[in-house]
């Protein structure tokens, strides 16, 4: 692509960004808003150009926004907050260190350092999480079904039963990275269960509006004979109904209406209903196999 050229012509061309300068000195900055406009203006130029990159800034975010959003859950306690920021802090330190080490490469006629997105590296941060996090512990045992109806509950299971005939996702789901970048774009929770350890594969992704014209994400997992989904809504005032059978790190598992219903809160004043036709003592295992 002809890059482009301002007053000073082959100047300003020779003072554009190259891969491993964003990647080594804007990346971790541009994903904490941290640059000044100028810089901001050279990393927005650089990843108009760059594809490589712009996949690497979108994992970058949604790694980030992730774990930010699971150190704030509540009941976390403080120092397992500190363990994954702390986290955070040694990726962006090794960032750096990685991009200096290929530049060292070049120089000595090595050619492999900038061909590499390493996606891996996306599941690096999150396991350092999941390690920090509490394992899974049941509070208290079970206890009634919810005595009244759970309006976000019906909207889900509705969603659930139309979705399991027929789901068409509306907004870019080729990767779950590029899927938490969407929601985080409509001002939606950025975070997403995995359940591939549990058989499932994540079909998509949709953004829909209720009637009252608020926004509300779904994100749909299927297996070979079973299948989950997962919505993200503003709570509302939504109080946790009476009844859950289990409660684990903060979410509470019911059984409503025939389905097995997982409710948490996210930050930011959502909550994350998921909803499934397995039988509870199942559905616990993949919840907690899949918890992000």
């Amino acid at each position: 692509m002809t890059p482009a050229y301002d007053a000073v012509g082959v100047e300003r061309a020779e003072k554009l960004v190259d891969c491993e300068t964003y990647i080594d000195k804007y990346l971790s900055a541009q994903v904490d808003g941290e640059l000044s406009a100028a810089e901001l203006r050279d990393a927005e130029e650089h990843l108009a150009r760059c594809g490589n990159c712009r996949a690497r800034f979108a994992e970058e975010r949604a790694v980030k926004a992730l774990i930010r959003e699971r150190a704030a859950m509540r009941r976390t306690p403080p120092i397992v907050r500190g363990s994954i920021l702390a986290a955070l802090d040694a990726i962006d330190m090794a960032d750096a260190s990685k991009a200096a080490g290929r530049r060292t490469d070049r120089a000595g006629g090595a050619d492999g350092g900038r061909s590499s997105i390493r996606r891996a590296r996306l599941w690096l941060p999150v396991a350092i999480a999941a390690v920090a996090m509490f394992a899974f512990v049941i509070l208290h045992g079970g206890g009634p079904a919810p005595a009244h109806a759970v309006p976000p509950f019906d909207v889900a299971i509705d969603h659930y039963e139309h979705f399991v005939d027929h789901f068409e996702p509306n907004v870019n789901s080729a990767s779950p990275a590029e899927l938490s970048g969407a929601y985080m774009d409509h001002q939606l929770p950025g975070f997403l269960w995995n359940f591939q350890h549990a058989g499932y594969k994540l079909r998509g992704g949709r953004i829909d509006r209720l009637a009252d014209g608020t926004s509300v994400a779904y994100t749909f997992y299927q297996g070979d004979t079973r299948s989950v989904l997962c919505t993200f809504m503003k709570s509302h005032g939504l109080q946790p109904p009476d009844g859950e059978v289990q409660e684990m790190n903060g979410h509470r598992c019911y059984r409503y209406k025939g389905y097995s219903v997982c409710l948490s809160y996210p930050p930011g004043g959502f909550v994350c209903i998921l909803v499934s036709r397995r039988p509870m003592k199942e559905f616990l295992q993949d919840v907690m196999d899949a918890e992000p």
